[in-house]
C-alpha cells in the first residue's frame, strides 16, 4: 500500500476542525426570529460552510493520495457525496437570514424553508457516509483508531439526528445536540495528526497493536 501526498488532506482536515470549532460556538440562540436577525447567524454559518468545503477537499485528496482497500474506497467516495450535500445545506443555510423580514411579516420564506427541508435530508445523510467512513478506515486500519474513532461517530452521529428531531419532529429539547459536532472537529484533527500505515521495504508494515 503506498501513501502520497498524505500531508495534504491532513491539512485540509485540520483547517476544516478549526473552521468547525470557529463558527459552531457563534451560533445565535432564540426564535427562528431572533436567530436569523443576530449578526452572527452569517459569521457563524459561513465559517462552518468553509469547513465542510475544507473537508470536502481532505476527502478528495485523500482518496487520491492513498492506494485504498476497496471497502474504505467505497465509504469515501460516500462521504464525498455526502460533504457535497452538507456544504450545499449549508450554503442555504446561511443564506437564509435573507428571510428574516419575510418570517416576521408571516409571509413566504423560500430560502429558509429550503434551508429547513435539506437539512432534514442532507445532515443524517452526511452523518451516515461519514461513520460509514470512520468505521471502514478504523477496519481497514488506513484512517485513524478506535481510540479516536468514538469522537467522530458520536459528533456526526448528534449532528445528523438533531435537524429531524429539531424541526421534523419538534422535539425542542435535542436542540442540546447541534454542539456535538465540535467532537468531529476534534476527531478531525485526531485523525489528522495519526500517523498513517506506511509501506516498509518491500512489504507493508504493520500500525502499531491496539490503532
Amino acid at each position: 500500500m503506498k501513501w502520497k501526498g498524505s500531508g495534504s488532506w491532513r491539512l485540509c482536515f485540520v483547517v476544516s476542525a478549526l473552521f468547525l470549532l470557529a463558527g459552531g460556538p457563534l451560533h445565535p440562540g432564540g426564535t427562528m426570529a431572533e436567530m436569523l436577525a443576530h449578526p452572527d447567524w452569517v459569521l457563524s454559518h459561513l465559517l462552518q460552510l468553509v469547513s465542510f468545503a475544507a473537508l470536502l477537499a481532505g476527502l478528495v485528496l485523500f482518496r487520491k493520495s492513498a492506494s485504498l482497500p476497496a471497502r474504505t474506497r467505497r465509504w469515501v467516495g460516500l462521504a464525498i457525496i455526502g460533504t457535497v450535500l452538507q456544504v450545499v445545506e449549508m450554503a442555504f443555510h446561511t443564506a437564509a437570514s435573507l428571510d428574516h423580514a419575510h418570517l416576521v411579516a408571516g409571509s413566504a420564506t423560500p430560502v429558509l424553508s429550503t434551508h429547513l427541508v435539506l437539512a432534514v435530508i442532507c445532515y443524517p445523510l452526511f452523518a451516515l457516509s461519514i461513520v460509514g467512513l470512520i468505521v471502514a478506515g478504523m477496519r481497514d486500519r488506513v484512517l485513524g483508531s478506535r481510540w479516536i474513532g468514538w469522537l467522530g461517530i458520536l459528533g456526526v452521529a448528534a449532528h445528523g439526528a438533531a435537524p429531524v428531531l429539531v424541526v421534523a419532529l419538534k422535539i425542542e429539547g435535542a436542540r442540546i445536540l447541534f454542539p456535538c459536532v465540535l467532537l468531529f472537529a476534534f476527531w478531525l484533527v485526531a485523525v489528522a495528526l495519526w500517523p498513517a500505515r506506511v509501506p516498509a521495504e518491500g512489504g507493508l508494515t504493520e500500525a502499531p497493536a491496539g490503532t
